[in-house]
């Protein structure tokens, strides 16, 4: 991490990529249902004066039944459970706003490189009127748990569950987001994440970043004004053996955050569990 201070102008400029991986161990992902379900949005607005924008997503899904209230929390053997959670909220007003953002939701089976959830936003403001400002938050949730499975039941190689057979237990949760207030800047945010499949192979993902930037051309640059936070938590706990005890149990928390005049705040997150043969 790189901290620099000049007078009133900050720069910070941070990166942080996790990767939690195993032999035949971590997460795996789950199969999609017999039905799936495709949802994209793409909104675009020009406006001088006020701007609302809000985002909410649940999802949750199982290879087997889903429990059928809040108080049956037992995995079933072989069971392989996740619930993913989006949510954003802009509010901009006393200002010049241009706001572009594509949200695409499938419910259908992924590979390597294609998205469950996946939301990219992109901001531009400059205040007008006294107490002018852009204010936004979000955040991105992926929680799995599974039972002990075959691992040749639910790798395409058939190399790849040797040499054991088994993908143990695991309950892993992950969280990553961001807030920022501005009265002048450009804030570009990018989400996505995996984990609906056949082919356990493909790890399952996670990835958040946030670019906050300054305002205009090359040629006139004005630097963001304002604060700027990001963030990401994790819990992860793992089996070892083919009955649900647990063998390791980590958590992670950190975040960054800016104040006053910005020439660049960006973080880049990474999650990243399951056995990947091609590392």
């Amino acid at each position: 991490m790189k901290y620099k201070q000049f007078g009133v102008i900050t720069l910070l400029l941070f990166s942080l990529v996790i990767a939690f991986t195993g032999i035949v161990m971590g997460d795996q992902v789950v199969p999609a249902t017999a039905g799936n379900q495709g949802i994209t949005t793409q909104t675009v607005r020009i406006v001088d004066g006020l701007v609302m924008e809000q985002y909410n997503l649940a999802l949750q899904i199982s290879n087997l039944a889903l429990a059928p209230n809040s108080s049956s929390t037992s995995l079933q053997p072989g069971q392989v459970q996740y619930t993913t959670a989006y949510d954003q909220r802009i509010t901009a007003q006393g200002g010049m706003t241009t706001f572009i953002k594509d949200l695409k939701v499938s419910t259908a089976n992924t590979v390597a490189g294609q998205s469950n959830v996946k939301a990219d936003t992109s901001i531009t403001f400059a205040a007008t009127a006294d107490g002018g400002n852009v204010e936004g938050e979000e955040n991105l949730m992926l929680d799995g748990a599974g039972s002990p499975t075959n691992a040749s039941d639910r790798m395409l190689c058939p190399f790849g569950s040797q040499p054991v057979d088994l993908i143990p237990a695991y309950c892993n949760i992950v969280q990553a987001g961001s807030r920022f207030d501005l009265t002048v800047g450009e804030v570009a945010t990018n989400a996505n994440e995996r984990f609906i499949g056949t082919d356990a192979t493909a790890p399952v993902i996670l990835n958040y970043n946030i670019n906050v930037k300054p305002y205009g051309s090359s040629q006139v640059m004005i630097p963001a004004t304002g604060s700027a936070l990001a963030y990401i938590k994790a819990h992860i706990q793992e089996g070892r053996t083919n009955v649900s005890v647990k063998a390791e149990d980590l958590t992670y928390s950190d975040s960054s955050s800016v104040q006053g005049s910005i020439i660049g705040f960006t973080k880049v997150i990474a999650y990243q569990s399951g056995k990947s043969l091609i590392g």
